[in-house]
């Protein structure tokens, strides 16, 4: 349970990313609530943002009945610090909240972003780590995995759980910065307001 917690922990952060953020945002656009914002007085930013933070306190909730179900049951155990994993969290999170706004900009509809973000997150639910221990993995498994961005988020947060150093999760933390980075651009870029 020790090592399972962190994983699903990533789970939750990537359903919501994947499936949540992009089937609502999908769902407020087609059916026209999209258009009605754009035309209050609030800018179009403050409307975002607003998604985010409620994705995310969604998400922190989930991610912490999680962990207290963990710890009250299974006597869950935690070796790292409590502010690098909120940090990790942090950063998983909006990272994969990015790629949620992309889809939701490139759908044409709330059911295709729903089919959309299956396929995309099924393959990182199984072969990121964070439902089988990639110990269990063949070799060409785990080349597949590398190229999913859950398992850099399991990988991260497994680590901090544990105790390791920020230092030990260059890559992971450089692959989520840049997601997030590029997940910004392009889905500023491709968002549709109708």
């Amino acid at each position: 349970m020790d090592v399972s917690t962190p994983a699903y922990i990533a789970m939750i952060i990537a359903m919501t990313g994947l499936l949540s953020i992009a089937i609502n945002v999908a769902t407020y656009r087609e059916r026209g609530i999209l258009r009605r914002y754009r035309v209050t007085p609030l800018h179009s930013t403050a409307i975002l943002a607003a998604q985010v933070v409620v994705n995310f306190v969604m998400t922190l909730l989930g991610a912490l009945l999680l962990v207290i179900a963990a710890r009250l049951v299974y006597g869950l155990r935690f070796e790292g610090n409590a502010l690098s994993i909120l940090g990790a969290f942090t950063l998983s999170a909006l990272s994969f909240f990015t790629v949620g706004f992309l889809l939701a900009g490139l759908v044409p509809t709330a059911r295709v972003a729903n089919i959309v973000g299956m396929v995309i997150f099924y393959p990182n639910l199984f072969l990121s780590g964070a439902t089988l221990p990639k110990e269990m993995f063949p070799d060409g498994v785990l080349l597949v995995s590398r190229i999913l961005p859950l398992t850099y988020v399991v990988d991260l947060l497994q680590g901090l759980w544990f105790g390791e150093a920020w230092g030990v999760h260059l890559t992971e933390v450089a692959v989520l910065v840049g997601m997030l980075a590029v997940g910004v651009v392009v889905s500023a870029r491709t968002f549709r307001w109708e």
